[in-house]
């Protein structure tokens, strides 16, 4: 099985890329690596992450998976689909996506 990201995963794995190489250069570089690893993980076993149990009707079947550590802060959120998974964006898990799905999904 394979995985396809959204515009916004581009965007939001840049973003964070450029959030840690701030700090470290070289933990942003590790942190693509993890994401895109995480991606194809993702892709062989889609069932593996949790259900994000959004109540809009929209948004029923995304799940969402954390990243490995040190870069355990970021959820990668996903719908599993029949090639495969549909990754739909990389978010820090301090933003409160819970309570204002809208503004991300």
């Amino acid at each position: 099985m394979i995985w396809r990201a959204s515009p916004e995963v581009d965007q939001d794995l840049i973003a964070s890329r450029d959030f840690i190489a701030g700090d470290n250069e070289r933990a942003a570089l590790d942190f693509l690596d993890a994401a895109f690893e995480t991606f194809d993980l993702l892709g062989e076993f889609p069932e593996m992450g949790s259900p994000a149990r959004f109540q809009q009707p929209g948004l029923q079947g995304v799940r969402y998976f954390v990243l490995s550590p040190p870069f355990n802060r970021w959820l990668i959120f996903y719908r599993p689909s029949d090639h495969g998974v549909d990754i739909q964006r990389v978010l820090y898990g301090n933003i409160n996506w819970r309570q204002e799905p809208e503004r991300f999904f």
